[in-house]
C-alpha cells in the first residue's frame, strides 16, 4: 500500500484557506460596533481556551500557530461569527476525513490499489490513475469520505454491500425507467447486485440481467421481463408495469373484480411485438389496464388517453373537494333503529311471499 500526502493536521488544512476566509472580510472603517464587540468576545474565548489547553499539557508549536491564525482571521473579519462558523465546519470535515482514512486504506488494499491524497484543486472527484506503473486512487485530502464511498462499492453488491461472486447480476432492475442504461463504478465496471438481493426484491429478471446470449436468442430489449423459455411464454416483449398500489377490488362494488382478485386498479406497460418481423413487422403498444379490463393502445392512442386522464384528474379534484365539503354534514345512523327497520322489512316481504296472489 502506497499512501502519500496524508500527514496533514487540522491547522495545515486551514492555513491555505486563510486568504479565502479573509478575502472580502478585511477590517474597514465601515465595520460596525457589533462586529467589534463580537470579535473581542470571540478572541477572549479563544485565548481562554488556548490557555486551558496549555495548562493541561496539550500545547504545541502547531497548536500555537493554529490559534494565532484563527485569532488573526477573527480580528480582521467584518463578520467574526461567520469566520468561526466556517472554521468549525472545516474542523468537522477534517474529523470526518480522519475517521474515514483507515477505511479507505483498507478498501484500497482489498482491491490491490495504491492511494494518493492531494490538495490539488484540479482534482474534483476521486479517480484511478496509473502512477509509477501501479493503479492508484487519487483523491482530495479534504474529500476522504467521498473517496471511501466510491471505492467501497467496487466489487460489492449495490444493495447489501456484500462482496460479489460470479453469480452476481447487473444492476438493471425491472422497476427502473425504460431509459435506464445501468451504472458503472469508478473502475469502469458495471455495478451489480447479488442473487440473494435480487430474489428478496421479488422483481423478475430483466433481459439485461439474463445476459447478451438471452437477448440475442429471443430478440429482447434490455428491459424485457418476460421469461420466454417458460412453457406457453409470451412471444412479445414487456416492460415491468407501472401500477397503482390500490387494488381494483377495493373500488369495484359490482363484484366483477373478483374474476381478477389482486389486480391493480390501474396499470400501464410497454409491450413490443417483433416475432418474425420480416413477415409481420414490429409493433409497439401501451397496455393500459383497469382491473380485469385491458386496452391495447398505440403510442398515439396512449398519448390521447393520457391527455384525457389529465383533464379527468383536474375534474376529479373538484368533485372530491365538493364531496369533502358536503360530507362534513354526514353522520352515523342509530343501529337499534336500523335493526328494527330491517326486521320490519323482512316481515313485510314474508307477508308478500305467503299471500295467495304471490302463490298464483
Amino acid at each position: 500500500m502506497s499512501i502519500m500526502d496524508t500527514n496533514c493536521t487540522a491547522g495545515e488544512h486551514l492555513i491555505p484557506l486563510a486568504p479565502r476566509l479573509a478575502n472580502g472580510t478585511a477590517k474597514g472603517s465601515a465595520r460596525g460596533e457589533q462586529s467589534e464587540s463580537d470579535a473581542a468576545r470571540i478572541i477572549l474565548q479563544l485565548e481562554q481556551n488556548h490557555a486551558e489547553a496549555d495548562a493541561v499539557g496539550l500545547g504545541s508549536p502547531e497548536l500555537d500557530a493554529f490559534h494565532s491564525l484563527i485569532v488573526s482571521l477573527v480580528a480582521d473579519a467584518d463578520d467574526p461569527k461567520a469566520v468561526i462558523a466556517h472554521v468549525a465546519e472545516l474542523l468537522c470535515d477534517h474529523a470526518e476525513n480522519k475517521a474515514y482514512l483507515p477505511k479507505l486504506i483498507q478498501e484500497c488494499e482489498r482491491l490491490g490499489l495504491a492511494l494518493q491524497l492531494t490538495d490539488d484543486p484540479v482534482v474534483d472527484l476521486p479517480e484511478i490513475r496509473t502512477i509509477d506503473g501501479r493503479r492508484t486512487v487519487v483523491a482530495r485530502a479534504d474529500e476522504v469520505a467521498v473517496a471511501y464511498d466510491d471505492v467501497h462499492v467496487v466489487g460489492r453488491c449495490l444493495t447489501c454491500s456484500g462482496e460479489l461472486d460470479d453469480t452476481a447480476l447487473l444492476y438493471f432492475p425491472a422497476d427502473a425507467l425504460l431509459a435506464f442504461r445501468g451504472t458503472q463504478d469508478m473502475t469502469g465496471a458495471d455495478v451489480k447486485v447479488c442473487r440473494t438481493c435480487v430474489a428478496v426484491s421479488g422483481l423478475p429478471l430483466t433481459a439485461a440481467q439474463r445476459g447478451p446470449e438471452w437477448m440475442l436468442r429471443w430478440g429482447c430489449p434490455p428491459w424485457c421481463v418476460n421469461d420466454h423459455a417458460a412453457p406457453c411464454a409470451a412471444e412479445w416483449h414487456s416492460a415491468f408495469p407501472a401500477e397503482t398500489k390500490l387494488r381494483d377490488a377495493a373500488l369495484d362494488s359490482s363484484g366483477y373484480s373478483g374474476n381478477g382478485d389482486g389486480l391493480p386498479w390501474l396499470s400501464a406497460q410497454v409491450v413490443v411485438s417483433n416475432d418474425k418481423p420480416q413477415a409481420y413487422g414490429r409493433r409497439t403498444q401501451v397496455w393500459l389496464g383497469y382491473g380485469v379490463h385491458l386496452g391495447e393502445l398505440s403510442p398515439v392512442e396512449a398519448r390521447e388517453a393520457l391527455r384525457e386522464m389529465r383533464g379527468f384528474v383536474s375534474q376529479l379534484e373538484h368533485v372530491v373537494k365538493q364531496a369533502e365539503e358536503i360530507g362534513r354534514d354526514d353522520f352515523e345512523g342509530d343501529p337499534e333503529i336500523a335493526r328494527l327497520d330491517r326486521e320490519a322489512e323482512d316481515r313485510r316481504i314474508q307477508v308478500i311471499l305467503s299471500s295467495p296472489e304471490h302463490a298464483a
